[in-house]
């Protein structure tokens, strides 16, 4: 068993990190009080050095500062720290409360809440441990997601998972200890050899002098980790209808990428490439936006497509309205019927379409469209590739074409504009050129 920490090495301590400490102290308590707490913690080591050994008892109601025994010098002064500013927290509510003149003996107290230094800070601490749970294996950060924060039961989680109680027992315990060692990480100090029970969340938050609990800690957590995420992409000539777990589906057209994340109070998608249709099932507490390139798409619930097409991005409504964010900052809202066709950091005007999606149908409908880019889209369906030659770039393409027709409409090309189509090296390249 280690020694007791020394009162020359706790003093060391205390001059090596006392700006740190302060800053600590400071979260909690506000900045006008952590020196004089800091103080005081000094001093309450400096008397617990001399008592040899022996610990008084706390005076009622006081938190209690935990033994130097088995634990580092560092980590007992940020321990030591975090209790005397829980205390003078409690402290100041007792007396607000003692002296409150409002005469409303039944009013419920207000719960305290962190500040913006506060928030942050509790930021960059679930950032550990999102970041610890990632480097677990797949099943014990499914099985401890499972138990914190869908309160699944062990039973039921062996059985999904095929295995004993005890397994289950022993993935939760894991992902607690990586989650422990993580926030030490934050808090900068070591965990120390373990002896007993873990300690909770949010002790090692120091969340406990404001009313906030290791429910709370997962409470807000579930605000910036996914509780459901999907990765999506289809090859050449295939389209997935994909449901989603809150009655939504995602359609994704043929060579497109998404990525969907479920929060507790927003659903986001974010399309890489391609096209994608949505059938959004309305929840006014969880917005649903979709983010591709650089415009951004927020709806309750509705039926729209987000397209990528080059360096633009395409927004068509079938029914219900959506709000559009496009690179520039600017916003506007488009009803059932609208479309906006957005350049890379530029604004547009809405404009009237006749179908939304027509690719659902296998169909894909071009008006003055300039023969590359109708090329650039048909790709997704040619068993073939395509290119263009940029003396033939911009002839203007009007007609519809069937998704599962387009090397026989690559062939009739040439009677409606003035190009030839002939296949060239190993892989048999369409190339499209302009007639002589």
């Amino acid at each position: 068993m280690p020694s007791p920490a020394s009162s020359s090495s706790l003093l060391t301590a205390f001059h090596d990190s006392y700006h740190e400490l302060v800053r600590f102290v400071a979260r909690r308590t506000g900045p006008q009080s952590a020196r004089d707490l800091v103080h005081d913690a000094w001093v309450r080591l400096a008397e617990r050095q001399r008592s040899e050994g022996r610990r008084p008892e706390p005076p009622s109601g006081e938190h209690s500062t935990p033994s130097p025994q088995n634990i580092a010098p560092h980590a007992y002064l940020y321990t030591v720290a975090e209790h005397i500013a829980i205390d003078h927290l409690r402290r100041g509510q007792r007396t607000a409360q003692r002296f409150d003149s409002s005469g409303k003996e039944d009013a419920p107290a207000l719960a305290a809440s962190p500040d913006v230094a506060d928030t942050h800070s509790y930021r960059q601490a679930l950032a550990e441990v999102e970041h610890a749970l990632q480097q677990l294996p797949t099943r014990c950060r499914d099985i401890f997601l499972a138990d914190r924060i869908d309160g699944a039961s062990h039973a039921e989680l062996a059985a999904r998972h095929g295995v004993s109680v005890k397994t289950v027992e022993r993935e939760v315990m894991r992902a607690m200890d990586e989650i422990e060692a993580a926030l030490h990480r934050w808090r900068g100090d070591t965990a120390a050899p373990r002896t007993g029970r873990r300690r909770a969340l949010s002790s090692l938050l120091g969340l406990a002098g404001l009313g906030v609990g290791s429910s709370a800690l997962w409470l807000g957590w579930r605000q910036w980790v996914p509780q459901y995420q999907l990765q999506l992409a289809t090859a050449k000539r295939q389209l997935l209808r994909q449901p989603l777990p809150d009655g939504s589906t995602l359609t994704l057209d043929a060579s497109s990428r998404a990525e969907l994340a479920y929060y507790a109070a927003r659903r986001q998608v974010r399309l890489l490439t391609g096209s994608a249709f949505f059938a959004v099932a309305r929840d006014t507490g969880r917005p649903f936006t979709v983010e591709a390139g650089d415009v951004q798409v927020t709806v309750l619930g509705t039926r729209f497509e987000v397209a990528l097409e080059g360096d633009a991005v395409l927004v068509a409504v079938d029914t219900g309205r959506v709000r559009v964010r496009d690179g520039s900052g600017a916003t506007q809202e488009l009803t059932p019927g609208q479309m906006l066709r957005l350049p890379a950091g530029h604004s547009a005007q809405p404009q009237a379409i006749t179908a939304v999606a027509p690719w659902r149908d296998g169909w894909l409908d071009f008006q003055n469209t300039p023969l590359a880019k109708v090329v650039e889209r048909l790709a997704r369906y040619s068993p073939h590739p395509l290119r263009v030659e940029a003396d033939a770039a911009a002839l203007p393409v009007l007609g519809r074409v069937h998704t599962a027709a387009v090397p026989g409409w690559l062939q009739l090309l040439p009677r409606t504009l003035p190009v030839r189509v002939q296949p060239e090296g190993a892989v048999h390249t369409l190339v499209i050129r302009r007639r002589g």
